[in-house]
């Protein structure tokens, strides 16, 4: 599996987002993460998609230090770039 770039990252991220509220933009990536109508459930679960997507294990300590969704992708691409 090739590596994806932050642009498809950041596209995943989007589409995840998107599912509640379609009016999300690239600039609400910089929003804190709480702001953005998802809740740490939601966001415990689409890192499991993520998971299963790119075969990382994510630490959920980790994930919940990221305060906004550019952190959380940079996060996840560390795992990805790490496997």
């Amino acid at each position: 599996m090739t590596s994806p770039t932050d642009e498809q990252l950041e596209y995943l991220i989007l589409a995840f987002l998107r599912r509640r509220r379609s009016d999300i933009d690239t600039a609400d990536l910089a929003r804190p993460i709480y702001d953005l109508d998802v809740d740490s459930l939601d966001v415990v679960d689409f890192t499991h998609e993520l998971e299963a997507k790119f075969a990382v294990t994510a630490d959920l300590d980790r994930v919940s230090d990221c305060l906004t969704f550019l952190d959380y992708r940079t996060y996840i691409r560390e795992l990805i770039d790490a496997a």
